[in-house]
């Protein structure tokens, strides 16, 4: 390791990432990764975000998940924009939105 990697992994926060929040689409619903991770950037006010997607147990589709530097503030206002732009972006398909980090 040199001394820019350590460097790196010293500093709070660091590279590391906390998922703030995930969701589901009505069947059919999609959106691409790279319009989420705009809308994530955008509704969190975030440069350095993460987006991702695993499959759904039992059930058609996927669950996304948004994550962001452990040091973003998650309120009310945050999942409220959230809530807005994926409305505005999915057409309405959100069928559910979970905070897991607050």
């Amino acid at each position: 390791m040199n001394s820019q990697t350590i460097a790196r992994r010293a500093r709070p926060g660091g590279n590391r990432f906390v998922v703030y929040f995930k969701f589901c689409l009505a069947a059919g619903g999609s959106i691409g990764p790279r319009e989420l991770k705009q809308l994530w950037r955008d509704a969190s006010g975030a440069e350095r975000v993460q987006v991702s997607r695993s499959p759904r147990y039992l059930a058609d589709g996927f669950i996304y998940s948004l994550s962001a530097p452990p040091e973003l503030e998650s309120s009310a206002e945050l999942e409220a924009a959230l809530r807005s732009a994926l409305d505005d972006e999915a057409l309405g398909s959100v069928t559910m939105l979970t905070r897991i980090c607050s």
